[in-house]
């Protein structure tokens, strides 16, 4: 049987439910980012194992389909790696400087190679960050390596 989109439903919904508990501890202005994202996680993460019951029991009666769990170890590696990195570099480096590195870096890592397309991306994600964050609910992120005094 296909048991992916069962196992991933389940890590996001037990990650998103995890990720509104730790939010409730913040105070009320910085607790709207984690928790609006923690709660869409266990919305999203729903249907995702719906579907893969669906699915399973539909294999259940015709036979078994076997896949793997990761289709590419490699580049899901990769992707952690990339994740940890990022996270250990955003308070020393910056956040838009960290964030724009491994979104680029991301995108040459999963095997994307055109420049303008994550030229592209990467831009347009840094301004949304910054709308966000700066903008919308004017919160301080960890300053830039290069503009500490």
């Amino acid at each position: 049987m296909n048991f992916r989109d069962i196992i991933s439903g389940i890590a996001f919904l037990i990650l998103g439910c995890t990720v509104v508990w730790v939010g409730s501890g913040f105070d009320a202005g910085a607790a709207y980012v984690p928790m609006g994202v923690g709660i869409l996680m266990c919305l999203f993460s729903l249907p995702l194992i719906l579907k893969g019951a669906v699915q399973a029991l539909a294999a259940g009666e015709t036979g078994t389909v076997k896949s793997p769990l990761i289709d590419h170890t490699g580049r899901f590696m990769a992707t952690v790696a990339c994740c940890l990195i990022y996270y250990l570099a955003m308070p020393t480096v910056g956040f838009y400087s960290t964030s724009t590195l491994f979104i680029v870096l991301l995108a040459l890592v999963l095997g994307e190679r055109r420049p303008l397309v994550v030229l592209g991306i990467t831009v347009g994600f840094i301004a949304l960050l910054y709308g966000l964050f700066a903008l919308v609910l004017k919160r301080p992120l960890p300053v830039e390596f290069f503009l500490v005094s």
